[in-house]
């Protein structure tokens, strides 16, 4: 028997990238997942990619960026999926939306990096309460922006440092329905390319482990807080950074 066997799942920004690992590990270990991306195309060419015998995948197509998406998403999943074990709330504005001097950043890109980096998580997890199964768990992707300052990257850190206060607030008022919220935060991470441990990049010099992470390695750490081994385990965070911050 795999460890999620029969889990149902929902991964937001889950075809791409550290998403796409995630929807991948709890497919290959038993779960039914609903992929979520921006558009329906996006998440039906996603799952077309992701698509391995054994994995269940359903696309879903959704812009969390407003509250009639992230209402569209958590109807579709429950239409799908009944109940909901497990929400990952990985999808967040990034590339040139999220990055940029502070002269250039208009209200909208702030307005899009706020309203999928930390509205939709709560909205999620607000809409999918009825539903969630006992025991449930939500995690979010937050990053090591949560905690120091990056270049050109001050509405991006302000909305991880965010969701990891979310994080910490929605543990607290959840424990007593017996629904668990922990968070990753992964460092850099190498989001495309082949699927093995490329040379360092420009941040992966400052990472002491001497490599940049995969996507694999945010997965993992999804899956260990997702899992019985971690039943004790809310309101924290997981650091999966290569030993970015440790100095």
């Amino acid at each position: 028997m795999q460890r999620f066997d029969g889990w149902r799942v929902v991964v937001t920004g889950g075809g791409t990238g550290i998403g796409a690992a995630v929807s991948c590990r709890f497919a290959d270990e038993g779960a039914t997942v609903v992929v979520a991306q921006r558009t329906a195309e996006e998440a039906i060419e996603a799952v077309r990619t992701l698509d391995a015998p054994g994995r269940r995948l359903i696309p879903v197509g959704a812009d969390l960026a407003t509250a009639d998406g992230c209402r569209e998403l958590a109807a579709a999943a429950v239409d799908q999926l009944g109940s909901v074990d497990l929400l990952v709330n990985n999808a967040s504005a990034t590339g040139r939306p999220a990055v940029g001097d502070i002269d250039d950043f208009d209200d909208d890109r702030v307005d899009l990096v706020i309203d999928v980096g930390i509205k939709a998580p709560f909205r999620l997890t607000r809409l999918l309460l009825p539903n969630f199964a006992p025991g449930a768990v939500v995690v979010n992707i937050s990053s090591v922006a949560a905690y120091t300052a990056q270049p050109r990257s001050t509405v991006y850190a302000a909305a991880k440092a965010g969701l990891v206060g979310l994080t910490r607030g929605l543990a607290f008022e959840l424990a007593e329905r017996g629904i668990r919220v922990a968070h990753v935060a992964p460092g850099d991470i190498a989001t495309r390319g082949p699927a093995v441990a490329p040379e360092p990049g420009p941040w992966g010099r400052r990472t002491p482990l001497g490599r940049r992470g995969l996507p694999a390695d945010v997965a993992a750490a999804v899956a260990w807080l997702a899992s019985e081994d971690a039943s004790f385990v809310t309101g924290s965070g997981v650091l999966v950074d290569g030993g970015w911050l440790t100095y």
